[in-house]
């Protein structure tokens, strides 16, 4: 699977930092950015999102939002794809 390059990967970081890397995607021009977290980080996923849209005033809107797992050898790993776009005023 090849990483896109309008993906926030949340990880380890601060919620902050995936927060301002979503901005910046924005800012690069792109339409929508996609804030990806899987295993323990959906829930951070979601802070994420929030902290975004509080951010930004509301002004951003979930497009969609997925809800998948993938397979690491035995176990299935849940994934949440959070697809958000910048809401035209």
């Amino acid at each position: 699977m090849a990483a896109a390059e309008n993906v926030v990967v949340v990880g380890k970081k601060r919620v902050m930092d995936y927060v301002l890397a979503a901005i910046l995607l924005f800012n690069e021009g792109y339409d929508e950015v996609v804030i990806r977290g899987q295993g323990s980080n959906i829930s951070k996923a979601v802070d994420v999102y929030n902290a975004l849209a509080q951010r930004l005033q509301d002004g951003v809107e979930i497009v969609k939002i997925n809800i998948d797992s993938i397979e690491r050898g035995r176990k299935l790993i849940p994934v949440i794809e959070i697809h958000v776009r910048r809401k035209i005023i």
